[in-house]
């Protein structure tokens, strides 16, 4: 993915379901034992479909919804929403785990930086989603804390598909 640019143009399918791709996300989290105690909540509206490529889509809710399992302690709930906002769709993953370090988040979606301990994590999980979703001619940013001095919330607008929108793009 980092090495290839360009090339998600021709790739991009659509319409991508939030709600189910959510879903999906979270039913592959489960079966990691790691992840088992997790309480993950899917308030994405049924109805909201993206541009986009399902696979890519769904990696980016496996990484930011496994990252918040990690930074949570087991039974924290852990949301993904999504709204109308329009020709997009604003989707949040939320956490009320340790948060992100304040030097980190300037260089958060850069290759190879973790505020996971050694041999727990890559740094390139939120590369790759900041890749996807700039492929996808969306935004992504982090607000952290968002509860006191915890809890991290990703927020993503990607284009919202309608029946004309794949000719736009």
């Amino acid at each position: 993915t980092f090495s290839h640019s360009g090339g998600l143009r021709d790739t991009i399918q659509g319409p991508v379901n939030v709600a189910a791709t959510a879903a999906e996300a979270i039913a592959l989290l489960l079966l990691d034992p790691d992840h088992r105690a997790q309480c993950f909540e899917n308030h994405c509206a049924p109805d909201l479909e993206v541009i986009g490529d399902p696979q890519r889509l769904l990696q980016v809710f496996v990484n930011l919804l496994g990252n918040a399992a990690d930074a949570s302690d087991a039974g924290d709930a852990i949301r993904v929403l999504s709204e109308d906002h329009g020709d997009k769709v604003r989707i949040q993953v939320e956490d009320h785990g340790h948060g992100i370090p304040e030097e980190l988040r300037a260089a958060l979606f850069e290759p190879f930086v973790t505020s996971k301990p050694p041999g727990r994590g890559t740094g390139l999980g939120l590369a790759l989603v900041y890749s996807i979703i700039e492929d996808h001619h969306g935004t992504v940013w982090v607000e952290s804390p968002i509860d006191g001095d915890r809890g991290t919330r990703f927020i993503i607008e990607l284009p919202r598909f309608s029946a004309g929108a794949l000719s736009t793009h």
